[in-house]
């Protein structure tokens, strides 16, 4: 028998609660000793006990579960998707981006690379054309000199408005089919065997048909008049023999530059202005003087560079040689004795 904690009364030892308050009896040492009997085998589970809810009583809530607890929760949950969500759009974007930028270069570059054969590809055919007309140049020019005898260029526009033709640069030698034929320096051809001549495809078209050792009439323009003439036309596979004049066995005058201008006073002729007298050369001993126009050297009609060059080339060194230079509206001949080419 024991005493209730509460109230005092008495409680039997087989009473739980004190009759008198309800209050649970203090437990002894007997009640919390384990005095089954062991068998050998697993005792089943005892059933839970059943809970009762006491009116009036509070339980603490789960630790967490208050709701400001479930919203941080929830507040964090959206941040770590929407942070999941940026992650993905700044990897979509930066992908996207390295590929039209890896795109955009690449075709950049193919552009450019087409660009750059385009460029290539002109530049091969200029390079092309300019060898054709340069071999057909020469062609027309070794032709020319092979059967004619002289050198041809295309005529100036400035010098010759209004005529068209094969300018006259330099005759071969002195005896070729055009000095033969008395064309000059500074001519115009402008008909050959009836055909009328403006460029060199005619004149070759004009040339092709004739037969070497044949003769053809030829029409050329000179100080604006008209000049005609036969010529005897020569192979135009075979250069005309041309003795060949060692540096110092050719002749040389020392004018310096000399430039075509027309006119002599009171004509239509051409000449040579003297640009530079070279000191203590023979036209400096001469008296040959800035500004004076050579129009003859050695009784030859001069009235081109290449044509008075190749005339003082082909003079001998120490030989005399007379010279008709105009200054001014006076014609003066002058003497000269020819110097060393070097």
């Amino acid at each position: 028998m024991t005493n209730c904690q509460s109230c005092g009364t008495s409680i039997l030892d087989i009473d739980r609660f004190c009759k008198n308050c309800g209050a649970p009896a203090a437990a002894s040492v007997e009640d919390l000793a384990d005095t089954h009997r062991f068998e050998g085998r697993v005792q089943e589970a005892a059933p839970a006990a059943t809970e009762v809810y006491v009116a009036g009583t509070t339980y603490p809530l789960a630790k967490g579960s208050d709701p400001l607890s479930l919203t941080a929760a929830l507040f964090r949950k959206l941040m770590q998707r929407k942070a999941l969500s940026l992650l993905v759009l700044v990897l979509l974007f930066v992908f996207v981006g390295g590929g039209i930028t890896i795109a955009r270069d690449a075709a950049r570059a193919r552009r450019a690379a087409r660009i750059e054969q385009a460029e290539r590809n002109k530049k091969a055919l200029l390079d092309k054309r300019a060898k054709q007309i340069e071999a057909a140049r020469r062609a027309l020019e070794e032709a020319v000199q092979n059967a004619l005898g002289f050198t041809p260029a295309v005529v100036s526009a400035l010098e010759y408005p209004d005529t068209q033709g094969i300018f006259v640069t330099s005759l071969t030698s002195d005896n070729g089919p055009a000095a033969v034929a008395h064309i000059e320096a500074g001519d115009v051809l402008a008909e050959l065997n009836g055909q009328v001549i403006r460029d060199g495809g005619e004149l070759m078209q004009a040339l092709s048909p004739i037969k070497p050792g044949t003769e053809v009439s030829v029409k050329v323009i000179r100080d604006d008049q008209p000049v005609t003439s036969k010529i005897r036309v020569a192979s135009q596979a075979v250069p005309p023999f041309q003795p060949k004049t060692e540096p110092r066995d050719q002749g040389f005058l020392g004018t310096g530059n000399v430039v075509r201008r027309c006119c002599v006073a009171g004509t239509r002729k051409w000449g040579l202005e003297v640009h530079r007298v070279i000191d203590n050369s023979p036209a400096d001993l001469a008296g040959l003087q800035q500004g004076d126009l050579i129009t003859e050297f050695d009784n030859h009609s001069v009235r081109t560079p290449d044509e008075l060059a190749r005339r003082i080339h082909a003079a001998k060194p120490r030989s005399k040689v007379k010279l008709k230079v105009y200054r001014g509206t006076a014609e003066q001949a002058v003497e000269l004795t020819i110097g060393h080419g070097w």
